[in-house]
């Protein structure tokens, strides 16, 4: 995996300790995380739409949640993406979010 910045490098080396704090949702495959760092990452998660249980629309889209160790987002479809995946996929990082 080819890491982008060295904040993504901390941040897989220690993902104990940072957590998703919010995300947001602002159209289908796209997303914003709110880390416990102060950092914020934006990503296109259209690369995941292979995967079986990705979800199909707009509508299902909208139905996801902070999974329960705050690592991760999950849709109520079954799919799942790590806040590691989200950086290193992402269009930006901003670190005073």
């Amino acid at each position: 995996m080819i890491r982008k910045n060295k904040l993504q490098d901390e941040i897989i080396k220690d993902f104990t300790s940072v957590k998703i704090v919010k995300f947001e949702i602002h159209s289908y495959n796209h997303i914003t995380i709110y880390l416990s760092d102060n950092s914020s990452y934006s990503a296109n998660l259209q690369s995941f739409n292979d995967v079986y249980c990705y979800p199909k629309n707009f509508v299902e889209w909208q139905k996801a949640r902070i999974g329960e160790f705050k690592a991760d987002i999950e849709w109520e479809s079954g799919f799942g993406v790590h806040f590691d995946q989200i950086a290193s996929l992402s269009e930006n990082e901003d670190q005073s979010a």
